[in-house]
């Protein structure tokens, strides 16, 4: 495997095709866990240089985010282009970018977190010939749902995952897998957080995913919110959810 180097990963400030961008932006996130040994045998000799390769790296990173953005919604005087964004979804999925940006949300700056949200969510709407890449691709890997619901017992990155969720929540399959899990019990414990933003943005998202479920009358007990087996089931054909059964 070829050692990875800071060469190519600054790139000038140019328009740059969705693969370039993407590529060059996945080498930006993955370059400081790749050197993290390195670090660790030279920490005195090489801190300083690596404390600046960080800010510069963070820089890029944000401008990336940015640009990426900017391709999905347009820049204020024109609108986004249709082949670029699909050619963008597609290659953000096939290159598994969803998963990577929610394994790098804790070392991403607070602009970019907010770039990132809207980056995702624009891309869960995005239609490739009729296709949801975004459902297709969560479906398939759906097991990144659990490195982002316990997003909300991380502080720093709790509001960007409570976004990202309550977007993803939206597809059919997300909302059935949350409903039928064990992380659907810990929304009661997300929504009594100390914190009253997390625990506000907690609540929201348990109401996308309520919304998106009818419960029958529970033989079983009284509580309308009742958890008991077979409790519910999905009605997608409600106004919020991006696929419907």
């Amino acid at each position: 495997m070829a050692k990875l180097t800071t060469k190519g990963l600054l790139k000038k400030s140019k328009s740059r095709k969705p693969s370039e961008l993407l590529k060059n932006t996945r080498e930006l996130l993955i370059f400081p866990n790749a050197d993290k040994d390195v670090r660790d045998q030279k920490r005195k000799e090489k801190v300083r240089l690596f404390a600046c390769l960080d800010m510069v790296i963070d820089g890029e990173l944000t401008k990336s985010m940015l640009e990426i953005r900017t391709l999905l919604y347009g820049d204020g005087e024109s609108e986004p282009n249709k082949d670029t964004c699909a050619q963008l979804t597609q290659e953000f999925f096939r290159e598994d970018m969803f998963r990577l940006l929610i394994a790098s949300l804790p070392k991403l700056n607070l602009e970019t977190r907010k770039n990132v949200t809207h980056i995702i969510a624009n891309l869960q709407r995005q239609q490739v010939q009729s296709r949801l890449i975004a459902s297709e691709y969560l479906e398939k890997n759906i097991d990144v749902m659990d490195l982002l619901i316990p997003g909300y017992e991380e502080g720093d990155i709790a509001l960007s995952c409570g976004a990202i969720l309550r977007e993803c929540i939206r597809h059919q399959v997300v909302a059935r897998y949350v409903l039928e899990s064990n992380h659907m019990k810990k929304f009661f414990d997300y929504i009594q957080i100390p914190n009253f933003e997390i625990a506000s943005d907690a609540a929201a998202t348990f109401k996308v995913e309520y919304g998106l479920i009818i419960i029958p009358d529970c033989k079983n007990c009284d509580n309308p919110l009742c958890l008991c087996t077979n409790f519910a089931f999905l009605d997608t054909t409600r106004t919020g959810a991006y696929d419907q059964a």
